[in-house]
């Protein structure tokens, strides 16, 4: 059978997400994915997605995001709960990162590689390069990652062809609204719906899909996380201008 994987989605656990685990599988059913992974930043997915993972058929992966030096990595198809030192203050070693998801059964994958314009091309190529060893794994379609460099995705895959040992190449959402789950899946075929058998479907998957970024999702996440921050009227002053840049590229997008 053919399953559709979003293999990428932040949960109310995350500072800048409001999506309940429910709400996330109603969501998930009505646009046909059969499988959730919980990626939420520097926490692990609760035990509850450990002890129960199949959730009115659809299932849902136990992982992670990590916010390193090297860039954001997940740890997906954890088998037991990961932490890391430093994981409180939003920063992790990249290296600690990968030898806990490791240690725990999970993959890593490294998300969106080149979704931010402060580093060069050359310069996230080199530091993959540097790190390629540890990785099981990149996000080569990414639902928000076009936001500033749009051809970030593009980039993704070809920084995985070159990493010298076979990996995992996925896709996922990024959710962080409702409404952006299943913005971006990998196919794969499978005998079941079971992480096990997921896992072994990932080595050959089927095909990908990707929309576009919802630039004012985007801002509505950023909203999120001032609010739970409860921070002052000046963050959100701020806020009010990066909606209006997000409302403007999301205008744009729809005469593209």
């Amino acid at each position: 059978m053919i399953y559709r994987l979003d293999l990428h989605l932040h949960t109310d656990a995350s500072p800048d997400s409001r999506v309940s685990i429910a709400d996330a599988v109603r969501k998930a059913k009505e646009k046909n994915i059969h499988a959730l992974a919980v990626c939420d930043h520097n926490r692990c997915a609760a035990q509850e997605v450990f002890e129960q993972p199949l959730r009115d058929g659809v299932l849902l992966i136990p992982g992670v995001e990590y916010s390193t030096e090297a860039g954001h990595l997940l740890g997906l198809f954890l088998q037991t709960p990961v932490h890391v030192s430093g994981e409180e203050t939003g920063r992790v070693r990249f290296s600690d990162a990968a030898a806990a998801i490791h240690a725990a059964g999970g993959k890593c994958v490294l998300a969106h590689p080149f979704e931010l314009t402060q580093r060069s091309v050359e310069e996230i190529s080199a530091r993959i390069a540097a790190n390629e060893t540890l990785l099981d794994g990149v996000e080569i379609f990414n639902a928000r990652a076009t936001k500033k460099r749009r051809n970030a995705n593009e980039l993704a895959r070809t920084a995985a062809e070159r990493i010298s040992h076979p990996v995992w190449m996925t896709a996922g959402s990024d959710a962080h609204t409702k409404r952006e789950i299943g913005g971006a899946y990998v196919e794969v075929e499978a005998a079941e719906l079971t992480a096990d058998a997921l896992r072994a479907a990932l080595e050959a998957p089927v095909c990908y899909a990707c929309g576009k970024c919802r630039h004012t999702a985007l801002a509505q996440s950023r909203l999120t996380r001032l609010r739970k921050e409860k921070t002052g009227l000046k963050s959100y002053l701020k806020w009010c201008a990066y909606a209006g840049v997000c409302l403007l590229r999301a205008v744009k997008g729809v005469f593209r």
